[in-house]
């Protein structure tokens, strides 16, 4: 007889003799004549998945023994051969054990083993996992697994943790569509966005994050969800993505005169302003030969301080001091702040000091508050970035950071080495999904700019530079 395919290759088809058969083991299935036909399990069968099981069983607690020990080549090697087991059930074993816990290292390994998992019973199991799992968590990692997949499935799962409850699952959601940027998930995002006007909330981070995809993926961007239709429906069958070189920028706003700083929009409704006030920030910064960018949107040379020509004497411009522009900007943007977003402000040098405890809500006695705060900086003392990271971090439901900084972490005049700090964060930030904005001076120096670039990469934000 033909052999059977199985997940780990061929074997041959046993016959079906007496001895064989097990009646407690048949599945029952209709014929064409009407008729309910028994379809016989063997031993071998049976013996074969209860051998299979006891791996998985074995494999499962080895992993969490290692795990629970922090002893990472002992997990990786039961991942492994999990992996190598390939049923649903050690996939299963592996997410129930290895994600969505407080394990970075085994859970970057186990994710990477997902990615390279061939189609079949176990990559389906993923799928389902990534959209059923209750801790949303391993839903997080799980659809950044299949961001990096292209089967129908796959994109499936992603598409409906686009409507997840969890703000972070959806993110990410959006996160993983941006980096297919695929025509198919153009009609998806768009009723995700009229649901989030619907439930009036089209000036959310989501519905921001939304127009942002969409922007990436057709080149074009409208304010709301019936725009967006009106404009795809009769294009979507047909639609080539125009020149890179035309296409628009940054015009995502639904609001029409939005809060922002140094140009980026503040569209998440619990931020924190975490802000460098070290001795550096008296610095006072020339113009530049060439100044340009004085725009409107604020990313360019004029950003915080009056447009004025260059002093035709030597004498320092007090406007162009780093924390009073720095002031002035941040002032504006708090008085801007809507009544519904909920805000914190927290400086840091060789101390870390803040507004209030937690966010709190932007009411004008509230921003009143704040304003005064900001006058009072004094710019003094080291650039205690990492410290203030881990501060910012601590605040509940943030959804967004605007980092400002000058300066290179440094502590007791030595400066620290920012690979840990941006692991950290890395870390901090897996579930979260907060989005890190990072403003620097062109002055500080390239190792910093590069820093905070990296910054805002890899926590999906924007970086600006201040000349």
């Amino acid at each position: 007889m033909e052999s059977k395919s199985t997940p780990f290759g061929r074997c041959a088809t046993p016959f079906l003799s007496l001895q064989l058969i097990f009646c407690l083991s048949v599945v029952c299935t209709t014929s064409c004549c009407g008729q309910i036909l028994a379809v016989p399990v063997t031993a071998s069968a049976i013996a074969w998945n209860s051998s299979t099981a006891m791996d998985v069983s074995s494999e499962k607690k080895k992993l969490t023994a290692a795990i629970r020990s922090n002893q990472f080549d002992p997990a990786s090697k039961a991942v492994d051969r999990l992996i190598k087991i390939g049923t649903p059930k050690a996939i299963e074993a592996l997410v129930s054990v290895g994600l969505g816990g407080d394990h970075y290292g085994i859970e970057r390994y186990i994710g990477s083993k997902l990615v390279g998992l061939p189609a079949g019973e176990a990559f389906d199991r993923v799928c389902e996992l990534a959209i059923k799992d209750r801790r949303a968590p391993v839903r997080v990692i799980l659809t950044l697994v299949l961001a990096n997949r292209t089967e129908l499935a796959a994109n499936k799962a992603v598409l409906t943790n686009l409507y997840d409850n969890d703000p972070s699952v959806a993110l990410t959601s959006v996160e993983a569509l941006a980096k297919k940027e695929n025509f198919s998930s153009v009609d998806h995002l768009i009723e995700a966005l009229a649901r989030l006007e619907k439930a009036r909330n089209a000036d959310s981070l989501l519905a921001y994050e939304i127009r942002r995809c969409l922007l990436k993926i057709t080149g074009e961007d409208f304010k709301n969800a019936d725009d967006w239709r009106n404009f795809w429906a009769p294009r979507k069958d047909n639609y080539k993505k125009p020149d890179p070189k035309t296409v628009k920028k940054g015009m995502t706003s639904v609001r029409r005169d939005p809060p922002a700083f140094f140009g980026m929009e503040v569209v998440a409704k619990n931020v924190v302003f975490l802000l460098d006030v070290s001795g550096s920030m008296e610095k006072i910064d020339e113009l530049p030969e060439e100044p340009g960018g004085n725009s409107p949107g604020g990313r360019g040379t004029g950003v915080g301080a009056p447009e004025i020509e260059k002093p035709k004497d030597s004498a320092s411009n007090p406007a162009r001091q780093r924390l009073k522009r720095v002031q002035n900007e941040l002032i504006r943007t708090i008085e801007k702040l809507p009544d519904d977003v909920m805000f914190n402000i927290i400086t840091f040098n060789h101390e870390i000091k803040s507004l209030a405890q937690g966010l709190k809500k932007a009411t004008s006695r509230n921003k009143r508050e704040a304003i005064n705060y900001v006058k009072n900086f004094q710019a003094q003392g080291e650039t205690w970035t990492d410290h203030a990271l881990r501060e910012a971090f601590s605040a509940s439901n943030l959804r967004a950071i605007f980092l400002l900084s000058d300066g290179a972490p440094r502590r007791d005049n030595t400066l620290l080495e920012t690979g840990p700090i941006l692991q950290w964060v890395r870390e901090a930030n897996r579930f979260r999904r907060v989005r890190l904005n990072t403003v620097g001076f062109a002055q500080a120096g390239k190792s910093l700019r590069a820093f905070m670039r990296s910054l805002a990469k890899q926590n999906n934000g924007e970086y600006i530079e201040l000349k």
